[in-house]
C-alpha cells in the first residue's frame, strides 16, 4: 500500500490507500442517510476531488460514543477526524489530552469564524456549523407559541385539545433534551444550575405527550401524520421538513433560545494530521459552507458568506443579531451532568 506525500497533504500515487478516516455520529439513525448524502456530496466528494485522496467515512455510532473511542483508545481510535460532534465532547477532550488543539496557523479559515465560537469552547476542535433549539408549531391545528412557557405549559395555553400532540425528547438525545429543559428553567427564571421548575414542567406536561423520542428521527413519524402540534427541534431538522411540505412553523421564543455548535476535531494519535487540518479549513470554505448548509439547512460556521434566500436567513443563523438572540450554556457543566440528568429524567418520566 502506497502513500504519497505532496505538499504536506497525502495524495493518491499508483496504488490505491486510504487518505483520511472520518469518525462521523450517525445524526440519529432514520435521518443519517439524508445527512450522509448531503455531506458525502457536498463536503467528502469535492475534498478528495481537490486533494486526491480517498475518504473513509464511518457514521456508525453517536458523538458520545466516539469520543469513547477516542478515550478507550488514548486519543489512537482508528480516524482521523471526529466529526460532527457537541461542544461537551470538545471540553473534555481538551481536559484530557486527548485532541489537538487547533490554531489559525493550521485552520487558517477559523479566523472568519464567528466570534461566539471562540467563546463557547476551548480551541481544541473547530465550529463548522450551528443549529438552534427552534419551537415548532402545526399550523392547522393551534395557533403560534411566543414563549418557552406556551409550550412547556402547553396545557394552561391551549386546553385539553393539546392532549396527545406534545413533543418531547429522551436522554438518548441528550443535547435537545437538555438544551429545551434548561429554556424551561430559563423562562421561569432558572438556570442550567438551577432546574426545579424545569423537572416540574417536565411533570406536569406527561399526560399531554404524544411521545418521546429518543432520537430526533424518531419523531419525524409525528411529524409527518401531524399527531404532534407543539415541540422543541433542531432548527435545522425544523427547515428540512417545512420545505418538504410539512405545515409547521419554527420561531425562536421570546426569551431566546439555546445554541448548539456542530463542532470536529482531530485525536491526538490521529495517523494523518496534516490532511485531517486540511479537512477541517476545508468545511469552513466559503463555497462548501454554503453549498452545504443551503442543502441541509444548517446555520453556516461564518457570518461572512453572502446570498442566501430570503427564506434562509429567516430561519437560520446568518448575521450578528441574529447570533446575539442565542442563549449561552454552560457546555462544560453540561459535559459533567449528563448521567445525574438522566437519572433525573427517568425518575421525573417514570
Amino acid at each position: 500500500m502506497q502513500r504519497v506525500a505532496v505538499d504536506g497533504a497525502e495524495r493518491v500515487g499508483e496504488q490505491p490507500f486510504a487518505g483520511l478516516r472520518i469518525g462521523n455520529y450517525d445524526k440519529a439513525r432514520a435521518s443519517a442517510g439524508e445527512f450522509r448524502d448531503i455531506f458525502t456530496r457536498r463536503v467528502i466528494a469535492p475534498f478528495e476531488k481537490k486533494f486526491g485522496v480517498k475518504v473513509t467515512y464511518d457514521d456508525s455510532g453517536m458523538g458520545p460514543q466516539y469520543y469513547a473511542r477516542i478515550r478507550a483508545s488514548k486519543g489512537s481510535p482508528g480516524f482521523d477526524v471526529a466529526a460532527e460532534m457537541g461542544a461537551q465532547e470538545i471540553f473534555l477532550g481538551a481536559k484530557e489530552n486527548l485532541i489537538e488543539k487547533i490554531t489559525d496557523k493550521e485552520v487558517p479559515n477559523l479566523k472568519y469564524c464567528w466570534k461566539r465560537s471562540s467563546e463557547i469552547m476551548p480551541p481544541y476542535g473547530i465550529v463548522q456549523t450551528y443549529q438552534y433549539v427552534s419551537l415548532i408549531w402545526n399550523k392547522n391545528k393551534i395557533d403560534q407559541p411566543t414563549s418557552w412557557l406556551d409550550y412547556w405549559e402547553a396545557q394552561k395555553k391551549y386546553g385539553e385539545k393539546i392532549k396527545g400532540h406534545v413533543l418531547t425528547h429522551a436522554p438518548g438525545n441528550f443535547q435537545l433534551m437538555s438544551l429545551s429543559l434548561i429554556m424551561a428553567a430559563r423562562a421561569k427564571g432558572g438556570s442550567e444550575r438551577n432546574m426545579e421548575e424545569a423537572w416540574k414542567m417536565l411533570r406536569e406536561i406527561k399526560p399531554y405527550i404524544a411521545t418521546v423520542a429518543a432520537t430526533s428521527a424518531a419523531a419525524v413519524p409525528y411529524l409527518e401524520n401531524e399527531q404532534i402540534w407543539i415541540g422543541s427541534f433542531w432548527s435545522a431538522r425544523s427547515a428540512y421538513y417545512i420545505n418538504r411540505g410539512l405545515p409547521y412553523g419554527v420561531m425562536v421564543p421570546k426569551e431566546g433560545t439555546a445554541l448548539n455548535a456542530n463542532t470536529s476535531s482531530i485525536p491526538i494519535g490521529a495517523s494523518n494530521k496534516k490532511l485531517a487540518f486540511e479537512f477541517l479549513n476545508f468545511r469552513l470554505e466559503p463555497d462548501i459552507q454554503k453549498s452545504f448548509c443551503d442543502e441541509y439547512f444548517a446555520s453556516p460556521g461564518r457570518p461572512d458568506i453572502q446570498g442566501w434566500s430570503e427564506t434562509f436567513v429567516a430561519q437560520q443563523i446568518t448575521s450578528e443579531e441574529k447570533m446575539a438572540k442565542m442563549v449561552g450554556t454552560d457546555d462544560q457543566y453540561l459535559g459533567e451532568a449528563v448521567r445525574d440528568w438522566t437519572l433525573k429524567w427517568q425518575e421525573t418520566m417514570a
